[in-house]
């Protein structure tokens, strides 16, 4: 599922957009993290990084403490 936010910035007039895509489950597979997508289209990709540093790049560095 992907979701489009419309934004504007504060004292613009010009509107922009955010498009989201949530993840549904993360897994392992030897040095893959694998991300599952939520939706109707949904897929899987698989990215190198270990889920503590996907946590980390996306939600900041405490999100990696603990998992």
């Amino acid at each position: 599922m992907q979701l489009w936010i419309k934004c504007t910035r504060y004292g613009k007039a010009e509107p922009y957009y955010v498009n989201i895509s949530l993840v549904s489950g993360m897994s392992r597979e030897d040095d893959k993290t694998i991300l599952e997508f939520v939706g109707s289209n949904a897929q899987a990709i698989e990215v190198d990084e270990t889920p503590k540093e996907v946590l980390a790049l996306h939600l900041g560095a405490s999100a990696g403490h603990g998992v």
